[in-house]
């Protein structure tokens, strides 16, 4: 474990706690801000011009730049944020401290967001609007939605609240606990390079390729752990959590990612539907779901799977270790200083 600085950092401890609480009150209230406030569009944009300046033509030169294209960002906006962090910790008070830190954290995860951008999808299917649904979908997807029918679009929306349930919820807590901020943000940047040059086109087949790994080791962990998480709140919820289980076992691989297909067929066995991708994937167990109230189940799975995961995984793991790597931080670069 790394320690405090000094005894006096014991007494931030009870402001410590506060910061992951006070960062859920702001998600679930307000959302995300708006992207010229936004740290993680700020981070997009480091990466995408990084990307712009890197030389194509030599496949080592293209990796190396690709490695680049992650430990530079993440460097950057670790030092840069806890930097500040100390600062203000310094200057204004432990209090103040504590509530610019819940609101670096909060830009890290997204439960509202997650929400919000899918629950308006069951009001156009119930009125009928096929081609409303489908526009909000195309939105938070990358597939072809023109001509996805009524289940197939209600399956895109669940499908991306269970998906990103591991990548947008509970790993940024997971990292979070384990370093503070600086673990939440090389959580955001990995996961920022990967969506922008993972090997999304042969342009980045050699520039993504370290995002990519990267990105993958980082969930792996937390995707299996996110497995009992899961079962536990389809329980709670009075879903089939048996055939949760079962279809995670049974479905897991059949996405290109390693992990993203363990929340998403918990999630599909639990709710007694399948989520298909048509040509990809088909997970969890009866019918493509019909009835648009499954994205609502789902996102009530993903909440209820969140706040557990909060309460046992990340205020205990923050208060054990997190809390110590972060001060540790701050306290070294106040210290650079003098």
């Amino acid at each position: 474990m790394i320690l405090p600085k000094d005894g006096r950092d014991l007494e931030l401890l009870p402001y410590a706690i506060a910061i992951p609480v006070l960062a859920l009150v702001i998600d679930l209230a307000f959302g995300e801000p708006p992207n010229r406030f936004h740290p993680v569009v700020w981070i997009g944009r480091v990466i995408g011009y990084l990307d712009h300046r890197t030389r194509r033509g030599i496949k080592a030169r293209e990796k190396a730049s690709g490695v680049l294209m992650v430990l530079l960002p993440a460097l950057l906006f670790i030092i840069s944020f806890s930097f500040i962090l100390s600062l203000t910790r310094e200057l204004l008070g432990a209090a103040v401290w504590a509530v610019a830190s819940a609101i670096v954290f909060k830009t890290m995860f997204a439960i509202r967001s997650l929400e919000t951008h899918t629950a308006p999808v069951v009001k156009d299917i119930q009125r009928g609007d096929l081609e409303s649904a489908r526009k909000k979908v195309s939105m938070v997807v990358s597939r072809d939605v023109n001509r996805l029918d009524r289940p197939h679009v209600i399956s895109c929306a669940a499908e991306t609240v269970s998906e990103n349930l591991v990548d947008s919820v509970l790993s940024p807590m997971f990292y979070f606990g384990l370093a503070g901020i600086p673990g939440a943000i090389m959580l955001r940047v990995t996961n920022t390079a990967d969506g922008m040059v993972g090997y999304l086109s042969e342009r980045h087949r050699n520039v993504g390729w370290f995002a990519a790994r990267l990105d993958d080791a980082m969930h792996y962990l937390v995707a299996r752990l996110s497995l009992p998480f899961i079962v536990l709140s389809l329980a709670l919820l009075g879903k089939d959590w048996r055939n949760g289980w079962r279809s995670a076992l049974r479905d897991r691989r059949q996405t290109s990612s390693p992990n993203k297909g363990w929340p998403m067929a918990t999630i599909a066995g639990g709710l007694g539907v399948r989520f298909e991708k048509e040509g990809y994937y088909a997970m969890g167990t009866g019918s493509v779901p019909d009835d648009p109230t499954v994205i609502l189940d789902t996102i009530k799975v993903m909440k209820v799977t969140a706040a557990l995961f909060f309460l046992l995984v990340l205020l205990p793991l923050f208060t054990l270790l997190g809390i110590h790597v972060q001060l540790s931080v701050e306290n070294w670069l106040l210290g650079l200083i003098g």
